[in-house]
């Protein structure tokens, strides 16, 4: 009896984005996004990703990168290099994601053609990052759960999973603008905590795409995209992303994640 109240008291004490979803009755959107922004996936991540640009006749353009990630305390660094074909080759892409909301976040894009490092500012967040149907937010690992105001909306399936289903509201009229998104809906694993599908609508409020996570898989125990799509409803155009070489923890160093290295390559 003592060691269940001990253990009743612990769970009051904790901030609820601190508790498993589990522990939580009914969780808020907000706690339910605080829950996919922490979950478990390593202090460092170097992966490989395949692209593929399908247009709405069905032409394909495919590409190769490597991609890095490393967490410094709650802050992350990501690097990615495009390998693949030659007119992109060395192409790379440097994002500090800062968390909290007091600092925005910094990205910086080399282009090899102009030997220039291209800030992207605040209000370019919405571009599409070289011809993808990503955005240069949304390449990044989370959004800016500050940016939004976050709902439950209730619960779903998806491909036989249970999900809740969240909206993210962007939390003023400059953010729609620079975000280039009126509204989302996203639709969360329950148990693994990533987003199995998010919904996007523009900023006139017609729905604009999709993303579909198509495979998740379980890699050092660490739950991971494995293959993923975005497909813009308006152009039918469409990007596939194929994750591989996945290996967590390998301790890579903060050295890397800097303008030098962007400008400088991909050195195995």
């Amino acid at each position: 009896m003592i060691r269940t109240r001990l253990l009743a008291a612990t769970l009051i004490a904790l901030p609820a984005a601190a508790l498993p979803l589990s522990a939580l009755a009914d969780p808020t959107g907000l706690e339910v996004m605080q829950q996919v922004d922490t979950r478990p996936d390593g202090s460092d991540l170097t992966q490989t990703i395949e692209q593929k640009l399908i247009d709405a006749r069905g032409s394909v353009r495919e590409r190769t990168m490597v991609s890095l990630r490393l967490d410094i305390g709650a802050d992350k660094r990501q690097i990615s290099f495009f390998l693949e074909p030659t007119n992109v080759r060395n192409t790379a892409m440097l994002t500090y994601d800062y968390d909290g909301a007091e600092k925005d976040d910094d990205q910086w894009l080399y282009l090899p053609a102009l030997k220039k490092v291209r800030r992207i500012a605040s209000g370019d967040r919405g571009d599409y990052f070289m011809g993808t149907d990503f955005t240069f937010e949304d390449i990044k690992q989370t959004p800016e759960l500050a940016d939004y105001t976050w709902k439950l909306l209730g619960s779903a399936t998806v491909d036989g999973r249970d999900c809740w289903v969240v909206e993210g509201i962007p939390a003023s009229a400059d953010l729609v603008r620079d975000l280039g998104y009126s509204r989302s809906e996203h639709r969360v694993d329950k148990e693994r905590l990533i987003a199995l599908r998010v919904d996007y609508w523009d900023r006139t409020g017609k729905s604009l795409k999709v993303m579909r996570a198509l495979e998740v898989a379980q890699i050092q125990g660490f739950w991971s995209i494995a293959h993923s799509e975005m497909e813009n409803l308006q152009t039918g155009h469409k990007t596939e992303m194929t994750f591989s070489d996945q290996k967590y923890d390998t301790g890579l160093d903060e050295e890397l994640f800097s303008e030098r290295t962007l400008k400088r390559g991909w050195r195995q």
